[in-house]
């Protein structure tokens, strides 16, 4: 592997799905119970990870982290792999719904326990910051490499991206 043809977008997208993986197992979200036993007054708190704390949410962070460290081992070995869309794009369009999911998580925090106050612990933040990461690493990646969302999209589609048939060719007269 030759780190050293890895272009920036790449190298963001790689190393901020790296961190997201271990940020996962962070402290994401807090729960603190008060109570009593036997008359006496206790406090028990608790915390979550990402994998502890999310049903869904903990596996499209896990498709991120595979997209964006996959990029950067796909450029830096050089392979080349007969996608139906760029890597580049799915590293984005998978960074961005991380991102949002995790977005709207800091904002909504899940019900860990009914009916109790959950906190937000470093870990969600640092989530953020990373998932982030891998949607503008990832969206930097299409940039320097000339694809754009719109002519992915087209590529599935199969369409040719203006919806007008391509123009006739010229034969050459005898």
């Amino acid at each position: 592997m030759d780190f050293s043809r890895v272009r920036t977008g790449e190298m963001i997208a790689g190393i901020s799905g790296f961190a997201l993986f271990v940020f996962m197992f962070f402290n994401w979200f807090g729960v603190t119970t008060p109570g009593q036993i036997e008359g006496v007054p206790i406090v028990v708190q608790g915390s979550v990870s990402a994998w502890e704390a999310f049903d869904f949410v903990d596996l499209v962070l896990l498709l991120a982290v595979i997209a964006a460290v996959g990029l950067l081992v796909l450029s830096a070995s050089q392979a080349s792999v007969n996608l139906p869309v760029a890597a580049s794009a799915i590293t984005a369009g998978l960074g961005i719904l991380a991102a949002l999911l995790v977005l709207y998580r800091v904002i909504e925090p899940p019900d860990i326990v009914e009916g109790l106050d959950v906190s937000r612990k470093i870990g969600v933040y640092l989530g953020l910051i990373a998932s982030a990461g891998i949607a503008i690493g990832g969206w930097m990646a299409m940039q320097e490499e000339g694809t754009t969302l719109s002519g992915e999209a087209d590529r599935v589609g199969g369409g040719g991206g203006t919806g007008s048939p391509p123009p006739p060719s010229q034969s050459p007269s005898a």
